[in-house]
């Protein structure tokens, strides 16, 4: 039995494959444009405690779109070879829409910590002028904190 015959036709596979397409993805999407919004307007406000938690949430979002999008892909392997031209126009643009709102959020969540360590560097400075820590002896502890933050959220989205 060759590998083609162990595959469907589109047509069996496509109610399927158009739910993550029409529904499951753009609803990941949705949602992580609501988290980006969300993390714009906590870091303008100042709102530390939500704007960390939002962080976590949207990074959850992005584990989810992952998934669905290897679910979809998953499903995508079943098609016979035959419809797979037919397929990949279908499923492109909605693989690449997410793959920008990924990207855009990873970019967002970059220049969030960015902002956060400028605006920490700003408050210690203002509060303690006259005071300078030694690496040596401790060193700026919240961005070594910031830092291992991204760095683990980088690993948990990829």
């Amino acid at each position: 039995m060759s590998e083609d015959e162990e595959k469907v036709k589109l047509r069996r596979l496509e109610p399927a494959i158009q739910k993550f397409i029409k529904i499951v993805i753009p609803t990941d999407l949705e949602r992580l444009r609501k988290h980006q919004i969300n993390i714009e307007k906590y870091q303008r406000c100042r709102i530390w405690d939500k704007l960390h938690e939002e962080h976590i949430n949207a990074g959850r979002t992005v584990q989810q779109l992952r998934s669905n999008i290897r679910e979809m892909e998953k499903l995508c392997l079943k098609v016979r070879k035959d419809d797979v031209g037919l397929l990949k126009r279908m499923i492109d643009p909605v693989k690449e829409e997410a793959s920008v709102a990924t990207a855009e959020f990873l970019q967002l969540h970059l220049e969030s910590v960015e902002e956060l360590k400028k605006q920490f560097n700003d408050e210690e400075t203002l509060l303690q002028p006259s005071l300078t820590r030694s690496m040596t002896v401790g060193g700026n502890v919240p961005s070594l904190i910031l830092d291992h933050e991204f760095t683990s959220f980088y690993r948990y989205c990829r």
